[in-house]
This record gives structure tokens, C-alpha cells and sequence, in this order.
């Protein structure tokens, strides 16, 4: 877990993170977020409007440690999602996800074959 918090913290520092519930929103609509990360202790609506939004632009999410765990990582106070904004970044931090056995979803839109 710690490694996921640090890796957080890189692209922080890299300028390739969205913290915050509003600015998430932003990140996923603007097709910024690669990846959207939740805190355990989000509410109910915002987890189903960031999830919605995620749904139909495939973003995959996952859900990490509390809100001011999350918040820490990224040096702010306490933040209930963050959205990393970096192909490779996000891709690091699902690789570590999986070593360290977080379930991994996405609610992208299923293409049938043609």
C-alpha cells in the first residue's frame, strides 16, 4: 500500500494528478484521467457521479485506503478521489495495484465484435 501512496506522490510532484471531487469530475470529462483512485470512505453520490462519468469514457478506478491516507499522498489535507493524468504513471500504479491484490475495475462500455 505504501508504494501505491508513493507512486501517487511522484505524479503529484510530476504535475499529473486531479485531487478532489470537482476537479475529478474535470479530469474525466475533459478525457484528461487514465485513472480514477477512490477513497473507502466516499460517499455514496460522489462515487456514482465519478463512476458514471467513468463508465462511458472506460477509465478504470480503483479503491485505496481512507480519505486522509489518500490526501496525504498527494500533500493536501484529505481528498476523497484523485484521478492520475499519465498513460505510463497509471499503468505503474495498476501493476503495483494487482502485487498488492486490489481488485481493479472498469465500467467501460463493452464493444461486440464485428
Amino acid at each position: 500500500m505504501k508504494r501505491i501512496f508513493a507512486m501517487i506522490g511522484m505524479a503529484q510532484k510530476a504535475g499529473k494528478v486531479s485531487a478532489g471531487a470537482v476537479a475529478v469530475k474535470n479530469s474525466i470529462i475533459r478525457k484528461r484521467a487514465c485513472l480514477l483512485i477512490m477513497s473507502s470512505d466516499i460517499s455514496s453520490a460522489t462515487k456514482e457521479s465519478l463512476l458514471s462519468n467513468c463508465e462511458k469514457l472506460g477509465i478504470p478506478f480503483i479503491t485505496v485506503g481512507d480519505k486522509y491516507e489518500l490526501g496525504t499522498a498527494v500533500g493536501k489535507a484529505y481528498r476523497v478521489a484523485v484521478t492520475i493524468n499519465d498513460k505510463g504513471l497509471s499503468g505503474s500504479i495498476l501493476k503495483q495495484s494487482e502485487a498488492v491484490g486490489i481488485k481493479i475495475e472498469s465500467t467501460g462500455v463493452v464493444q461486440w465484435p464485428k
